[in-house]
């Protein structure tokens, strides 16, 4: 039993010893810097209310299987500086969905003819008015259609006031810009 007991203490010290190499080595992870993403896809520009905004995100649809020439396009802005995007700052964006039964023309003009449309700012660090609407008075949609699918070019240059209740509030705001959406048949 002697023998027993005398080896206890190196088996001790070879387990003990194994555990903190082991830790040493499987310890130690350094992972890479984080870099925040920066959504941006190349696929167009706004200008709102004297500012210039690229934008994240812009799609068009064909919402009606039937009918190819249906679309509906929805675009979204970020409204923040660099700095607030750096320094996380809640989401403040702009968007932008217009809808048409049949692209049977190349130029719509809002005060002529009814595009089903809404503007809005998404502002999660307001909590009065996280949400605002806002409704075209005045101004044109210009679409180059793509006939047979592909890359959709749509300008527009509207004038927009806030749409509270059903009702137009608010001074006029310059509201411009264009993107390319990709149609899919």
């Amino acid at each position: 039993m002697t023998t027993f007991f005398k080896s206890i203490p190196n088996s001790f010290a070879a387990i003990t010893a194994l555990v903190i190499a082991w830790s040493l080595v499987s310890g130690c992870y350094k992972s890479p810097e984080f870099i925040n993403p920066v959504y941006d896809c190349e696929c167009g520009n706004i200008g709102f209310n004297g500012s210039d905004y690229a934008l994240k995100m812009a799609e068009a649809v064909v919402p009606d299987s039937l009918e190819p020439l249906s679309r509906s396009y929805h675009i979204v802005a970020d409204l923040r500086t660099p700095e607030e995007v750096e320094a996380h700052v809640p989401a403040h964006e702009l968007t932008f969905r217009m809808s048409f039964d049949v692209l049977d023309d190349v130029v719509y003009y809002v005060q002529q003819e009814e595009v089903e449309h809404l503007v809005q700012i998404i502002n999660q660090g307001d909590d009065l008015f996280p949400v605002r609407d806002f409704k075209a008075t005045d101004g044109s949609i210009v679409i180059d259609r793509a006939l047979s699918g592909g890359p959709e070019v749509v300008g527009f240059n509207l004038t927009i006031r806030e749409w509270v209740d059903s009702t137009l509030v608010g001074l006029p705001i310059p509201f411009t810009g264009s993107f390319t959406g990709n149609v899919e048949f």
